[in-house]
């Protein structure tokens, strides 16, 4: 599957938890006035949960991988079990 260049663009990195970073509109310019952790920190979040698969899908070079919590695997192994005894 090929990557979309564009978004390509705009999302650089995956994380080790499995969150794609992005960057935030209108934090390119005017950050000499910024100390160095804001700065540093300026312009970059998380993708939401609900376009992770989207994203993903866009660039699929970044290789990201949605982790799950240990509760959701609880309630995943739960589902197993009643659909197993039913």
């Amino acid at each position: 599957m090929k990557t979309r260049k564009a978004a390509a663009k705009r999302f650089k990195k995956a994380t080790a938890n499995g969150k794609i970073l992005r960057s935030i509109r209108n934090h390119g310019h005017f950050l000499s006035k910024m100390g160095n952790k804001a700065h540093k920190l300026a312009g970059t979040t998380y993708v939401d949960d609900a376009n992770f698969d989207a994203v993903n899908k866009l660039v699929p070079a970044l290789g990201a991988k949605k982790k799950r919590t240990k509760f959701l695997k609880r309630v995943a192994e739960a589902m197993k079990q009643q659909n197993a005894n039913a």
